[in-house]
């Protein structure tokens, strides 16, 4: 029970002033609060409460027709009572320092407003099928919205008991039959779901398959987490479970090239959604970088929704709904009914359509000379006077032997060093989507028969033509690349598809590893770490000749706790050895807000340029994977930086480490430290193990 269930914390209209001389008068002190409707928005509220010797006020906005309310973006609680009992066991949670202690006794808050109240009488007669009580109840204006001590409604008892007649009648009089109860489901997919999890109950396996039949959900959640065929399992109707495990859903009329977009934050797919319509039940479905799933952004009521799609043992689900067997069905099963959300899923955002990347076979085919016509013609492979065109020089040993002596049949040998034959790749699931490429984990089998985890990256087909050259020029240059700190490329397929087959660094980026531990993490030791280590391994590019051009959090992987790498090299181009700075020629879509000066005033890039987002990048890490410049765009932060300013020190961050930071934002290029400098700064300055002990030796003093 929370601790406001049983204390009248409402005040109704209460005006502002009224309810800051009701708070101000009393003795009780910091943390005493009131709720009062909203006088600026109808259906929302506002939270009065007394700190620090004055009276603070905060909207509580009001979501759907349902009661889930918010104070701020990022929690959405159901019920008032679950608001507050939140903000008075959650410090800081408000602001700094607050937390509700004791409230303004008034009276209990509407019945819409809640996520469970008592059962009444309309509630009892419903239980009890008395069709006359009910409609007479109804004619004389009874709340039919009101909710039981389980959150459920006359409706949703009604359709868990199959009482069509009074079902029928309650939804005469305007009862919604997409309200939640405390357990988060509607009485639209209440009732399938209570008859299937009961029918695998009773075994009554006639019930199952005619519900089967009507295409209900076959892998629903009951409060306990179990699903219909556990429940058959666990009563011992093993024909049932046989029925249900074995059941195979229908092919879906959606299609991911309707909805799925790759790679976007947050802001990115609201910006698509708004541009293309305004209309509630407009979505997409994104691949979130930073969480590393799937993520639906919604638009209903002018306001945004986004849900994770986890997957577990290899069924995808949304918050309580049920275990479905790919995003196609996802979307399909929200798109009958809301189940949950705020509105069912009506106007599908489509992205540019990208065909689908080929599987490849984990069986080793044996070492053996092809026709080289056979396989041109299911990768276009290039004949060997086009191989310079198309190719850098250190991709040029594969090695062609023409002998038109036999049947004109031209012929070719493998040289494994850079070149892995599609044969011995196989391609698992997703783990980063962008609008060029996409980022898969796989497998590699070595010649030695060892077989590898590895990360593989393709061209999306229709790209292969417009960038096939960017994509080489990233293997180029990391192919000449070996370094404890940067991420190793093992080698690159070039068919059916281009394939970038380099390490895999388990752990995600920098910022995923942020969200998950934050609580976990002490910046004195993870963060001086990491900061060294890619401070070595930048030093690594310095003495190398490579300006990197995209150094962010974002694009640090760990392979560990303690082990960072650099990745993400699209961007890098090795400098001349008459050259100290790289000047860019092509425009783009450029990292504006990680750039120096002289590389968004002049396209020119070095080794102090990246300084500057190395310094940056420290940033974000301190920061714990806040964004740089929160939501300015680009162009305003280099206004900012223009003007003398630069990013706040943020709150985790000694301020010795921000002076650091400071440094690396010297306007003048010259000015900035070296990594070499660096290196030494963060791998000396910490009170545990000396962070050189971390270092590859190579880089040791």
């Amino acid at each position: 029970m929370n601790k406001y269930d049983d204390i009248c914390w409402y005040h109704g209209k209460l005006s502002r002033i009224d309810a800051e001389n009701l708070l101000m008068q009393d003795i009780r002190g910091n943390g005493l609060f009131l709720v009062r409707e909203s006088n600026s928005s109808t259906g929302d509220y506002v939270l009065s409460v007394f700190y620090k010797d004055q009276v603070s006020h905060f909207q509580i906005r009001r979501h759907t027709e349902d009661a889930f309310f918010s104070i701020d973006e990022c929690s959405k609680f159901h019920g008032l009572e679950n608001l507050i009992d939140h903000y008075s066991t959650t410090p800081n949670a408000l602001s700094e320092g607050l937390i509700l202690t004791d409230c303004i006794k008034g009276s209990s808050p509407p019945h819409d407003s809640r996520r469970h109240g008592r059962t009444n009488l309309l509630h009892r007669a419903t239980n009890q099928g008395n069709y006359t009580v009910v409609s007479e109840l109804l004619k004389t204006g009874y709340r039919h919205e009101a909710k039981n001590q389980d959150g459920q409604t006359a409706v949703h008892l009604a359709s868990m008991s199959g009482k069509n007649d009074i079902l029928g009648k309650l939804i005469h009089y305007g009862a919604s039959v997409n309200l939640r109860d405390s357990a988060g489901f509607t009485p639209l997919h209440k009732v399938v779901q209570y008859l299937l999890h009961e029918a695998a109950s009773q075994g009554h396996k006639d019930v199952i398959k005619e519900l089967l039949s009507l295409n209900a959900p076959v892998r629903p959640r009951n409060k306990e987490n179990h699903i219909p065929s556990q429940i058959a399992r666990m009563k011992n109707h093993i024909e049932c479970a046989d029925i249900l495990e074995k059941y195979k859903c229908p092919a879906t009329r959606t299609n991911k090239s309707e909805w799925y977009h790759g790679t976007l934050d947050r802001h990115e797919a609201e910006s698509l959604i708004r541009q293309y319509s305004t209309k509630n039940g407009t979505y997409l479905v994104r691949f979130s970088d930073r969480n590393r799933e799937n993520v639906l952004t919604l638009l209903n009521d002018d306001g945004f929704y986004n849900y994770i799609i986890h997957n577990k043992d290899g069924y995808l689900f949304i918050d309580d709904g049920p275990y479905l067997e790919s995003l196609e069905h996802i979307i399909e099963h929200y798109s009958l009914m809301p189940d949950g959300l705020p509105t069912v899923l009506q106007i599908p955002v489509p992205p540019k359509p990208k065909p689908p990347v080929p599987q490849f076979s984990t069986m080793p085919r044996p070492r053996k000379k092809c026709q080289l016509r056979t396989i041109a013609k299911e990768i276009s492979l290039p004949d060997e006077s086009q191989l310079n065109k198309f190719y850098p020089s250190q991709f040029q040993n594969i090695s062609f032997t023409t002998d038109f002596s036999t049947s004109n049949n031209n012929n070719y040998t493998e040289n494994e060093d850079d070149y892995i034959p599609s044969e011995r790749l196989n391609i698992g699931n997703i783990i980063g989507e962008g609008e060029f490429a996409s980022v898969y984990e796989g497998t590699y089998l070595k010649k030695n028969g060892e077989l590898v985890k590895v990360a593989i990256k393709t061209l999306h087909n229709e790209q292969i033509e417009t960038n096939r050259d960017a994509f080489l020029s990233e293997a180029q240059v990391m192919i000449k690349l070996n370094h404890h700190c940067v991420v190793k490329l093992i080698g690159l397929s070039l068919g059916p598809s281009l394939l970038m087959v380099q390490e895999l660094v388990p752990l995600g980026s920098i910022l995923q590893y942020i969200d998950v531990n934050k609580d976990r993490i002490n910046p004195n030791y993870e963060f001086k770490i990491w900061a060294a280590q890619i401070a070595c391994g930048m030093q690594y590019l310095e003495e190398n000749r490579f300006v990197h051009r995209d150094l962010a959090a974002r694009n640090i992987l760990l392979a560990s706790q303690v082990q960072a790498k650099i990745s993400d090299f699209g961007l890098s181009r090795a400098l001349g050895t008459d050259h100290e700075y790289y000047r860019a020629m092509n425009g783009g879509k450029w990292p504006l807000k990680w750039y120096a000066p002289e590389s968004y005033n002049y396209g020119q890039f070095s080794h102090k340029s990246d300084v500057w987002s190395f310094g940056v990048t420290i940033w974000e890490m301190y920061a714990f994977g806040e964004s740089p410049y929160g939501e300015m765009k680009g162009s305003e932060a280099i206004k900012l930086i223009d003007e003398g300013k630069r990013l706040e020190q943020p709150k985790e961050c000694p301020d010795h480490i921000y002076k650091i930071m400071q440094r690396c934002w010297e306007y003048v290029a010259e000015k900035r430290p070296t990594f070499n400098e660096l290196v030494d700064v963060f791998a000396l300055d910490s009170e545990y193990t000396n962070i050189r002990e971390l270092l590859p030796e190579t880089n040791l003093a």
